[in-house]
């Protein structure tokens, strides 16, 4: 058995399977809008059929029409719900906004990405918000590029989305964050639209790396003679639901896709702290039949003739909406961390070998019996039984208990129905009261490969964030890299000498050296499988560090204590089993 002790603070999120909180957020270029008395009744519509929580506006013109939004539209369709973000005049001809339902979302703060690079071009808008039930944090940028085709005014948008590009690349990687509004791109070319690559192809920095939920790449602007069906991406256009002139904005029917949610790697990686809900992302009142013609142009099959009428009277584009997964809130009380993971074992096949490593960070025994072990899909394995994990105890779970074929390491429990995907996968821990204790989602930035586990290198770090994982270089067992049971830096090693022996005593000797300068090496035999701790205490009986701590199989064994930060003096080691305490006296000398 290899164990250590650090502590890791992490608190959680939910899982799929339990009581989720999904919010819709609604991206709206609503044209031109400062106190617009005929087309606020359309506006109401729309909002009361999608029920947005949180709203992007492009082109709102002001103080004025940002507050006239606020007040004569969504105050007037859902009365006391709405408020809105700190507002930024940019002098531009038209600005963004951002509304959210304060029973959903706190507001943190607004700030501006100076995208801005002459007439025409507008700061993209950053506004940091805080999911209420869960504390989860999140991005939302607001966008409006450069209008108009041509070479110059797709080189302005690269400029533009190059800035944004630099910018969202210096978040914290594993941040959650999406990307939204107005784009005015044509395709996906890098030639013609080259700031559709800068935004979406992964580069040399991936954290600002943005993705479209729905996945619909290609040209999506409409040549004029092809309409109806014969349109690629009839299904997604926003723009313009319009054949005829009138209020201004464009008229040219439905023929380009203007008007996207972007979403980063975290939100589309089912992180449980901001996920995007497939098969959500809709284009409001596109039903994939109007292409090049007015969005209430006869029959439309997503939408009432009214709801028609209101989208082409209200703008010249269209809503877009998608749904998020939050956690609920409703969170453990008990403290245990998922610590290290082995997803791909190379020694011994993944059915033998996978295994994960999880910590007591609590001050009290805690016993997993009806604790859920699962994935984000099918796999699902309750614990049925009592096992007690210890303060500061590292554990084991597995799929083999036996360690002639498992690779070589102490599977403390072994589960079933439930397995490790080698890429993409998580692991979620439910209490008895199927309160999520901890869970993380792993995939490709992860730092682990076939045969290597990873680990958590940082007691402080969020263990949901790749970047807080490292790849293990201790070997164990059978040649696989991992450190199953014991803190990644742990000393503690088995000594190969007369494996075939088990020792008849148990037993601590002396330390060596002592009196030590801040280290000094300890030894002792375990003659029968029981709990062990290894403590440090000072001269009035305190306890000063726990070194090893767990249910401790026959052998010899080896730690070191690196006693840096403790001051000179006189100190007790005691080496204590469920029936026996053996202490030496150790003299620190710095």
């Amino acid at each position: 058995m290899y164990i250590k002790y650090f502590f890791i603070i992490c608190y959680v999120v939910v899982s799929s399977v339990l009581s989720q909180s999904n919010h819709t957020i609604l991206t709206y270029n609503l044209l031109n809008y400062d106190d617009e008395d005929d087309r606020e009744p359309y506006y109401q519509l729309i909002i009361n059929e999608i029920q947005p929580d949180i709203i992007v506006c492009q082109e709102v013109n002001t103080d004025n029409g940002f507050n006239h939004f606020l007040n004569d539209v969504l105050n007037i369709a859902q009365p006391n719900e709405w408020m809105g973000a700190e507002f930024t005049n940019q002098s531009a001809s038209q600005d963004i906004a951002l509304y959210y339902k304060s029973q959903y979302f706190n507001y943190i703060s607004t700030s501006l990405v100076n995208t801005a690079q002459g007439s025409g071009t507008r700061n993209v808008v950053e506004w940091v918000l805080e999911h209420v039930e869960s504390s989860v944090q999140f991005r939302v940028y607001g966008v409006h590029l450069k209008a108009s085709s041509g070479q110059s005014n797709a080189q302005e948008r690269l400029a533009e989305t190059t800035i944004l590009r630099s910018y969202l690349n210096n978040l914290s990687s594993g941040a959650h964050f999406i990307v939204c509004g107005d784009f005015n791109i044509y395709s996906n070319s890098s030639t013609s639209e080259p700031a559709f690559d800068m935004l979406t192809v992964a580069g040399d920095n991936v954290i600002g790396q943005l993705f479209d939920p729905i996945n619909r790449i290609g040209e999506w602007h409409a040549p004029t003679s092809e309409t109806g069906s014969e349109c690629e991406f009839a299904d997604v256009h926003t723009q313009s639901p319009r054949t005829t002139q009138f209020g201004g904005g464009a008229n040219g029917g439905m023929d380009d896709r203007f008007d996207w949610i972007f979403a980063s790697s975290s939100v589309m990686e089912e992180s449980y702290e901001m996920t995007y809900i497939e098969n959500t992302y809709t284009a409001f009142g596109n039903d994939g039949q109007h292409c090049n013609e007015a969005i209430n142009s006869g029959t439309n099959s997503a939408v009432s003739e009214e709801m028609a009428n209101a989208i082409h009277a209200a703008s010249d584009h269209l809503p877009v909406f998608a749904d998020f997964q939050f956690p609920s809130g409703d969170e453990s009380d008990y403290h245990v961390v998922i610590s290290e993971v082995m997803p791909n074992p190379s020694a011994v096949s993944d059915s033998y070998g996978e295994w994960f490593e999880i910590i007591n960070m609590d001050s009290i025994t805690i016993d997993l019996n009806g604790w859920t072990v699962m994935d984000g899909e099918n796999d699902s394995h309750v614990i049925s039984s009592s096992i007690e994990i210890q303060p500061g105890q590292y554990m084991v779970l597995g799929r083999n208990g036996n360690e002639s074929v498992n690779g070589g390491y102490v599977s403390d429990y072994t589960y079933s129905s439930f397995a490790l995907a080698n890429s993409d996968d998580e692991i979620i821990l439910l209490d008895q009261d199927e309160k999520v204790v901890d869970d993380i989602s792993y995939g490709e930035t992860f730092p682990y490969s076939s045969g290597v586990s990873m680990y958590l290198i940082d007691h402080t770090s969020d263990n949901t964030i790749d970047s807080n994982w490292v790849a293990s270089s201790m070997l164990y067992g059978d040649g696989d890299l991992g450190t199953p049971g014991r803190a990644w830096n742990d000393s503690i090693v088995v000594s190969t000498i007369n494996d075939h022996l088990l020792p008849n005593e148990f037993e601590l000797y002396a330390p060596y050296p002592n009196p030590f300068n801040s280290t000094t090496q300890i030894s002792f035999l375990v003659n029968h499988t029981t709990f062990v701790s290894l403590n440090i205490y000072d001269i009035n009986g305190r306890l000063v560090q726990n070194i090893y701590h767990a249910k401790t199989t026959p052998g010899y064994y080896q730690s070191i204590w690196e006693a840096n930060n403790a001051p000179s003096g006189i100190y007790f080691l005691s080496l204590e089993s469920e029936k026996k305490i053996i202490t030496h006296k150790l003299m620190l000398m710095k």
